[in-house]
């Protein structure tokens, strides 16, 4: 899977990470906008990637809508 995050920012009150996220994954374009809870500010690109990367792994594992995986 490849990505960028395009967009994101942390709320320290409400403890989430906001982000939106563009790449690929098995050859098909994605764009996701989600929001996950974090107990601190990721800080630098390198920790705010990981985070994201943890968000969409486990994103892509749930089934779709039409039950199938992705």
């Amino acid at each position: 899977m490849e990505f960028k995050v395009v967009a994101a920012s942390y709320d320290a009150a409400a403890q989430l990470l906001s982000y939106t996220a563009t790449g690929l994954r098995n050859g098909l374009k994605f764009t996701v906008s989600s929001r996950v809870k974090c107990l601190k500010d990721p800080g630098s690109k390198e920790r705010l990637h990981m985070v994201v990367l943890i968000a969409l792994t486990d994103h892509f594992k749930r089934p779709s809508p039409s039950g199938l995986r992705w």
